[in-house]
């Protein structure tokens, strides 16, 4: 057998190829060749976007292969995570990380001056929930967001480098109150050519209502880039190309009952395909799908359960409807069943369990419509 790199290490045994448990390299992005384009431009004319995406569907990976494309044309790349965050000094510190984390070498060296005449000055801990922030926690709090928010224009007065900012979980900003998307509108708004943004985000309600309500800050000021379903194509194409380099075949069989189960999810296609490497010699066929299938299900019942039981009767009721595919409205006596519905849908499409694509409902996680449709807990 082929030798599979491992880090710097070269093992004797060949590894299962596919990535479950975090963000796959910029290289490994299946497709997604029209988002990455559209992102690059959007950057480079100056203009903002925001990428809408369900949890788990490659957002972060496809973010990290923009960025590198840019960090290859000269641009300063910066990557700020927003989930957790509980205060606009939370968010502040962390603007303020993603800086020290991007900027190395003799630029690295000029910030980490900078960084200390910032004020107000913080105090950043070690977790990721800052531990304490220093000086005044009222009026300070906005100057002390600004003074790192206006980080891009010291950048590139420094360094005539113009530097792209993600803003990663971009909703949870409205949970930090303070109007701290205004507060960053009334900054970048300034930075011209200087840098472009992207402001990312899965609660998908969530973030149309901060970019889509004429009452919010960031209305008309992104174009709005949504990630899809992988196409049967690229994800067939990949997911063949992986076996056969690690010296495993799969079945035309094989692959199609996975593509119907993922139906383009891309970590879930990612978790299949490493239950079927894993349950398959030399060849994965129809056998070791079923026995994979099985395996994978068992892996995320605990995960599903929770979400079910979180869920009130008539959500459940809805998302039963949706995983058969049948008209959530209808009851079986052909009655609709008016606002409770259309408030469960809201319910659930604001929670990312459901969303609207192609002018039908769709369960986002498709191992979860799989567990509902085959027996889920009566209750």
């Amino acid at each position: 057998m082929t030798p599979i790199m491992c880090g710097s290490a070269t093992v004797g045994r060949v590894i299962n190829p596919f990535q479950v448990t975090k963000p796959v390299a910029p290289a490994e992005v299946i497709d997604r060749e029209d988002e990455t384009a559209r992102l690059v431009s959007l950057a480079e004319e100056a203009n903002n976007a925001r990428l809408v995406a369900p949890r788990r569907y490659g957002k972060t990976s496809l973010l990290r292969r923009v960025q590198q494309r840019l960090d290859r044309a000269g641009w300063v790349t910066v990557y700020v995570d927003l989930l957790g965050i509980v205060t606009l000094e939370d968010f502040a510190q962390r603007v303020e990380r993603a800086y020290s984390d991007a900027l190395t070498g003799t630029i690295g060296k000029w910030f980490a001056g900078l960084r200390r005449s910032l004020r107000p000055a913080l105090t950043i801990g070690g977790g990721p929930v800052p531990v304490s922030a220093s000086l005044d926690l009222g009026a300070g709090r906005r100057e002390a967001l600004v003074a790192r928010l206006a980080l891009p224009t010291r950048v590139f007065e420094k360094t005539g480098q113009r530097v792209h900012v993600v803003f990663d979980e971009f909703q949870e900003l409205d949970a930090v109150g303070g109007q701290a998307d205004a507060v960053v509108r009334s900054e970048i708004q300034h930075h011209g050519d200087m840098a472009s943004y992207v402001f990312a985000g899965s609660q998908l309600r969530m973030m149309e209502m901060l970019f889509a309500d004429r009452k919010r800050a960031f209305y008309g000021q992104t174009e709005r880039v949504f990630l899809q379903p992988l196409e049967a194509e690229p994800l067939a194409e990949y997911l063949a190309s992986r076996f056969e380099r690690s010296n495993k075949d799969i079945t035309e069989a094989a692959l199609g009952a996975l593509l119907d189960l993922v139906g383009g999810h891309p970590q879930r296609a990612m978790a299949a395909a490493h239950a079927l490497w894993n349950a398959a010699e030399r060849t994965a066929d129809l056998d070791q799908w079923e026995t994979a299938r099985s395996s994978l299900m068992s892996a995320v019942e605990d995960e599903l359960k929770t979400a079910w039981v979180e869920l009130s009767s008539t959500e459940r009721r809805t998302l039963v409807a949706v995983s058969l595919g049948s008209p959530p409205y209808q009851r079986s006596d052909g009655h609709s069943q008016g606002a409770a519905v259309a408030r469960a849908l809201a319910s659930l499409e604001g929670r990312g369990v459901i969303t609207r694509l192609d002018g039908r409902w769709l369960v986002v996680d498709p191992l979860l419509a799989e567990w509902v449709r085959l027996g889920r807990p009566s209750g």
